[in-house]
């Protein structure tokens, strides 16, 4: 009898100890399980979020990869995970206005007041002529490098409130992520220094903060809206421009129609390419990890050809 009470314990203890394992395996295999979460509207901010809160943080984009940001609603689902998030970082500026519905709680951080806004006239002089909201603020401002810094910097001192044991990670990361930056910056300022070509037809003006900082101007179809319709006039403005700069490639962005485009450059015998907007990116991309200096990279190599650099 006792023999079997000690081998009944022994299999006991055998069992505990594997439970325990096991447990300690699953925690292992998930540990965001018990990280702050922090939720972000657009990939720029997930991007940052991602790069610097690095392995101790769990970043989570609202948006679903492959939406138009412009167009989306949240479900009651999306807005009970922001509620729950430490934080919330969106973009602002307009450009997700279903977030003046949400609560204002503390975790929300509009990011447009950290960084330098500019307005559609500011962008490029040849675009007045165009259809624009003149009242708006250009909210395309991820897309400047030095706006991308100071995104940086916020998300460090924001990560560094939420986890003050990490801190000096967060700022490790934040400094090698903004050297990142840094060299884009370069990279941009050498390849646009001597082009041919000094401006640049798209469909609608996601270019405006590019364009001011490394001096070329932006002529686009529908303005700020990706939604608005061209109407005749400006389609045969533009092809004046084209024939009269020599331009040779027009530009649309990811998740918008190309429709409009296609046939002003088929009306012109010209190329058409596309441009990675980085307000998101395709479920694909998500997938092979796309950073937003990897999309910057694309169009900086896009732009140089269309705009016959050096």
């Amino acid at each position: 009898m006792g023999k079997y009470v000690k081998k009944v314990a022994f299999l006991v203890l055998v069992l505990s100890l594997f439970v325990a394992v096991l447990f300690l395996v699953q925690k292992e295999k998930n540990p965001a399980s018990h990280l702050p979460k922090i939720t972000v509207s657009t990939f720029a901010l997930y991007d940052i979020v991602k790069h610097i809160g690095g392995n101790n943080i769990k970043v989570e984009m609202v948006i679903p990869f492959g939406v138009e940001v412009h167009s989306f609603e949240p479900t009651p689902k999306t807005i009970i995970e922001i509620q729950k998030s430490r934080l919330f970082l969106y973009s602002g500026a307009d450009l997700e206005p279903w977030v003046s519905n949400l609560a204002q709680g503390e975790n929300l951080r509009d990011m447009s007041r950290y960084v330098h806004l500019i307005e559609p006239e500011e962008a490029s002089d040849d675009e007045e002529h165009h259809h624009h909201h003149h009242n708006a603020v250009d909210p395309h401002y991820w897309l400047d490098v030095d706006n991308m810094i100071l995104l940086a910097k916020k998300v460090m001192s924001e990560l560094m409130v939420i986890d003050p044991q990490n801190s000096a990670l967060y700022q490790k990361r934040a400094e090698s992520y903004i050297q990142g930056l840094t060299d884009l910056d370069a990279a941009y300022t050498k390849r646009l220094q001597q082009c041919k070509v000094r401006s640049v037809i798209l469909h609608h003006n996601i270019l405006g903060y590019v364009a001011a900082r490394y001096g070329f101007a932006v002529e686009p179809l529908t303005g700020l809206s990706p939604d608005a319709l061209a109407d005749a006039q400006t389609m045969a403005d533009l092809s004046k421009s084209i024939k009269e700069k020599g331009i040779k490639v027009l530009f649309f962005e990811a998740f918008v129609s190309d429709r409009m485009m296609h046939s002003l450059a088929s009306e012109n015998g010209i190329e058409i390419d596309y441009l990675e907007p980085l307000a998101n990116i395709t479920a694909s991309q998500a997938k092979a990890q796309m950073s937003y200096v990897e999309g910057m990279q694309s169009n900086l190599e896009k732009l140089a050809r269309a705009m016959e650099c050096e």
